[in-house]
């Protein structure tokens, strides 16, 4: 069974057809393997559509995990080399065990100067749009700024608590009013708690396609934040990991020949669509 949305398809059961025969299911995985090197990887739990989510069953959510990142991840560490556990949690709390060397790293994660230094990074293997959601009735005719201390100037800019806004513009010493939850968003703006909320676009509108809701209905709007690019995304890899340097090689060799031989990228419209 799967679910389609315009513009992005989640696939509820991890299999993608062409990798049929290269993929199996965690369960499988975690069954079939009792050796090999045990590495711990974790996502954010709160979800990160498409790139890591709960599948729906019936519009249910399960407790499975699934998206590009997940698919990547046991499509790269298989057995008997590796013995593979993918873990779900706070995202705060996912950073700092990483950082302490518990779980061996974080998929997933935008980078700045803080991050390189506490970890390791993966090469990139995707990237994102910074943007911001508002309410379309408040500014019908979009916005106009800058940069973001201009819109700072036009109300309360909000963000996701542990999130990274650094490639958005945003001065991390600034005050930023902060969330738990990428699909508080619509309520948080609606009851006028934020009147501009910072995202990533293209994980909003899986967040939104995810939990059958339609951004025009809702009366939403978003729009890319001016001057910046696109925002490259990594693997970041514990510096207290026994086989971080293993870890690190057989990433990034792996995202580097499945992007040459196109596999990459067709995983990547399994999950989008596009």
């Amino acid at each position: 069974m799967q679910a389609s949305f315009t513009g992005m398809k989640f696939t509820l059961y991890p299999f993608a057809a062409f990798l049929t025969v290269m993929l199996i299911s965690p369960v499988s995985m975690a069954e079939e393997d009792s050796n090999g090197i045990k590495l711990r990887i974790c996502v954010e739990e709160s979800e990160f559509p498409p790139f890591n989510y709960f599948s729906r069953v019936d519009g249910y959510k399960t407790h499975d995990s699934d998206g590009y990142d997940i698919q990547l991840l046991y499509r790269l560490f298989t057995p008997p080399r590796w013995q593979l556990q993918i873990i779900t949690l706070p995202w705060p709390r996912c950073m700092l065990e990483v950082e302490q060397g518990k779980i061996d790293a974080a998929m997933s994660a935008s980078a700045n100067p803080e991050r390189r230094r506490k970890f390791l990074l993966s090469r990139s293997y995707y990237y994102l749009t910074p943007g911001v959601v508002f309410l379309k009735r408040r500014f019908p005719q979009g916005l106009r700024f800058n940069s973001l201390t201009e819109l700072a100037q036009l109300g309360t800019v909000c963000g996701i608590r542990g999130f990274n806004y650094r490639n958005f513009g945003w001065d991390n010493s600034q005050p930023l009013s902060l969330s738990k939850d990428l699909p508080l968003i619509p309520e948080l703006l609606i009851r006028g708690r934020c009147d501009f909320f910072l995202a990533r676009l293209e994980i909003f509108s899986g967040t939104l396609k995810l939990m059958d809701r339609d951004p025009q209905v809702i009366g939403l709007a978003t729009q890319a934040i001016p001057n910046t690019r696109p925002e490259p995304f990594y693997m970041l890899v514990s510096r207290q990991s026994s086989h971080k340097m293993a870890l690190l090689e057989e990433f990034n060799t792996g995202v580097t020949q499945l992007e040459k031989s196109g596999e990459l990228q067709l995983l990547l419209q399994t999950f989008t669509g596009h």
